[in-house]
């Protein structure tokens, strides 16, 4: 069956919270190092979307981080993305380093999401969920 991809968004997802992004990064550790859809439902996905979306999600929660935490996420991110760009055939080993940098990702996330809870912070719904 041929004809337009039922799947094309020309408006990306970009997270949105916390928890969006957490999500997002455990898609992002199984799809590395070249993080392309193998089976082609979604074309447009690779390297420069993933992290594109990653960085984007950050800023918009860029107040919940605060500067110093989103300083940090922001060059993590970007040291990830060359480890990865470097190991497109996981085979030297720096796909692993890569993956290493996305779950000290996470770590940073989730911290910031215990101390928002602990500092009883609402989200964006007026709740304490640490979003």
């Amino acid at each position: 069956m041929s004809g337009p991809n039922p799947y094309f968004n020309s408006k990306p997802y970009i997270p949105v919270s916390l928890s969006e992004i957490y999500d997002t990064l455990g898609s992002m550790i199984l799809g590395a190092p070249t993080f392309v859809d193998r089976l082609g439902d979604f074309p447009d996905r690779n390297i420069d979307s993933e992290f594109n979306k990653l960085t984007q999600g950050f800023g918009l929660v860029r107040k919940k981080l605060g500067e110093e935490r989103y300083a940090r996420l922001m060059d993590l991110a970007a040291r990830a993305k060359d480890l990865f760009a470097a190991d497109q055939e996981d085979m030297n080993g720096k796909t692993d380093e890569g993956r290493a940098l996305l779950f000290e990702i996470e770590d940073e996330i989730q911290d910031a999401r215990r101390l928002r809870v602990k500092a009883k912070l609402p989200d964006d719904e007026d709740e304490i969920t640490g979003d």
